[in-house]
């Protein structure tokens, strides 16, 4: 694997030469005479998948600030394509109501919601088949998908590779932290409520109360409109029947407002200290898994297959997101995640011929850094006043001038941005001796 950090003076000069192509002699033909760009991955390099029905009619289908003139180039994908004399078009198209199919010619496989491996991307709870709103087809399939276009899995010795995924694995990640740790609070609460209350009876009677307790909380909190104050409510009233019934008086009944707070505290404790400790755990070895997964991929099913130039992005630093950065607390979980997955990728993929890393980690950490250095004007607030980028365009945007703003919604880049990714990537290819 050739792997390449490069100093940011080295790279600003090397983009003179990428800009323009060729090794600088004075012949700017690229010295690999590409034939073809094969992308797979996400939102960040989704060149139109889902350019469909409401979206289309919407002017959106990219995520990020749509261009008024569907043709032009906008993601960092099309601008290297265009680069290299090629093009960068969305190889499947539906979603949103419409079925995927195959674009003729196309071989931009990414999709906004991807994951790596798992079907059940963002805005995507069903998986396989989907197409009430995002496809989510994971790197997995999108190989697959190629290998049934291309009539067969090979690859060329003249096809540039693209591959860049990871950062839906992250909220997939953290959407399933946040279910576990409300099941952990949610079992505290239980555990709480019902030992307060079996407290109140007698000690010849626990036994029995605990059973009438618990299967009262157990019924109640089964009920789709349940809440903490009617599983208070029906534990204070199993209580208070199974004293009735047994001849003694529960002690906890009066107090039932109180137990229910207590009760309460307990779950925000429980759930707090399993999203900090083992569910942070699990998410992290989640995105390690990922990375090793995606490196997998690359390894066995694009470059065992015959690809000779493969650029692979690691994730940008996720945690700088305005998304990221509306939860502090969460925000170290977020580049710990990120930091794994980079890791595992990269050490997967050592000694891998023809393949490159692009540094997308620490362009993104030096851009929020150093904004004036790329000519950004703001690094915190996101340009389009809707809450997606898929639906933004030039009618969507706050007011005043965002063209220069670096990101376009919680979590994706605005079309300069795209620029910028594109001029880094020529600039890996440069060095590499592809371009």
């Amino acid at each position: 694997m050739n792997y390449f950090k490069a100093s940011w003076a080295a790279l600003g000069a090397t983009l003179l030469v990428a800009a323009c192509g060729g090794g600088g002699d004075g012949n700017q033909t690229p010295r690999v005479a590409f034939t073809s760009m094969v992308s797979f991955g996400d939102s960040l390099s989704d060149v139109g998948t889902y350019r469909v029905g409401p979206i289309a009619a919407a002017g959106g289908g990219r995520f990020t600030v749509n261009p008024g003139v569907v043709t032009t180039p906008t993601i960092w994908t099309e601008h290297v394509a265009l680069q290299l004399g090629l093009t960068s078009c969305a190889a499947r198209s539906g979603g949103f109501g419409a079925a995927g199919i195959p674009v003729v010619g196309c071989r931009n496989y990414a999709q906004g919601g991807a994951r790596v491996q798992n079907p059940k991307g963002v805005g995507n709870s069903v998986g396989v088949g989907f197409i009430a709103g995002p496809l989510t087809e994971p790197v997995v399939t999108q190989i697959a998908n190629y290998a049934v276009d291309n009539g067969s899995a090979n690859f060329t010795d003249k096809q540039l590779v693209t591959v860049l995924a990871g950062a839906n694995d992250i909220f997939g990640l953290t959407d399933q932290l946040k279910l576990d740790a409300s099941a952990a609070g949610n079992a505290a609460f239980a555990q709480s409520l019902v030992g307060q209350f079996v407290a109140g009876a007698p000690a010849a009677n626990q036994a029995t109360a605990l059973g009438a307790i618990g299967l009262a909380v157990q019924t109640e909190a089964a009920k789709p409109a349940a809440t903490a104050t009617t599983i208070v409510g029906a534990a204070a009233l199993a209580a208070g029947t199974h004293a009735a019934m047994n001849g003694y008086a529960n002690s906890s009944v009066a107090n039932a407002a109180a137990i229910g707070a207590a009760a309460g505290a307990a779950a925000v404790t429980a759930g707090n200290t399993y999203a900090a400790t083992t569910g942070a755990g699990i998410a992290v070895a989640g995105m390690t898994t990922a990375g090793t997964t995606l490196a997998g991929y690359i390894k066995d099913k694009i470059v065992a297959k015959g690809a000779k130039y493969v650029a692979v992005s690691n994730l940008p630093d996720v945690s700088l997101t305005p998304s990221a950065a509306s939860s502090p607390s969460t925000q170290p979980l977020v580049l710990a995640m990120t930091v794994a997955f980079n890791k595992a990728l990269q050490d997967g993929l050592a000694g891998t011929p023809g393949v490159i890393i692009i540094d997308a980690f620490a362009n993104l950490q030096d851009q929020v850094a150093n904004p004036a250095r790329y000519n950004l004007t703001n690094v915190t607030t996101p340009s389009c006043a809707v809450a997606s980028s898929l639906t933004c365009t030039s009618a969507t945007l706050i007011a005043g001038d965002s063209s220069r703003y670096l990101f376009a919604d919680g979590v994706h880049p605005t079309p300069y941005v795209h620029k910028l990714q594109a001029q880094l990537v020529a600039t890996y290819l440069a060095k590499a001796g592809w371009l």
